[in-house]
This record gives structure tokens, sequence and C-alpha cells, in this order.
């Protein structure tokens, strides 16, 4: 328990954007959702991130219909952050 289950916040973000939009937590919107979550927990890490609505809108369905996953989410993530 010591040691996080991925090391760097690009990862920690993925998971959770994954996560909260597979899940079907909300009655609408859990990918937009996703995304957001995954963009404020970079913010808050330090690491502030740049994204198009399309950008974002296209990656969210990746997810949320399987096609991607958590690696190469935090990839992804890691483009907008390098961005700013």
């Amino acid at each position: 328990m010591d040691e996080p289950a991925y090391p760097q916040p690009w990862d920690r973000a993925a998971s959770l954007f994954h996560f909260l939009a597979r899940i079907p937590a909300l009655e609408h919107s859990n990918e937009l959702f996703g995304a957001a979550v995954a963009v404020g927990y970079l913010h808050a890490s330090g690491l502030p991130a740049r994204i198009l609505a399309k950008e974002a809108a296209d990656v969210a369905e990746q997810v949320s219909s399987g096609r991607t996953s958590v690696h190469t989410l935090a990839a992804v993530l890691k483009e907008w952050t390098e961005r700013s």
C-alpha cells in the first residue's frame, strides 16, 4: 500500500478517466465528466493541460467504447500537458 499503483500523474489521471467513463455513475455525460476530472487531477498535480473540446469528446468516446487502454490514455494526457 506504500507504492502507488500508477507511478506518474498521467497514469493516475488516465485510470481515473477510464474508470469514470466506463462505469455508468451518472445518468449521462460519464465520458466528459471523466475527461474533466482527469484534467482537474493533472492541474492539481501541477500539470496544467491544454485540450480541445472535439479532441476530448473523441478520446472520451474511445474510452467508453473500450477501444483505449489506460496506458494509451495516459500517453494522450501527457501530450495535453506538454502543450501548455
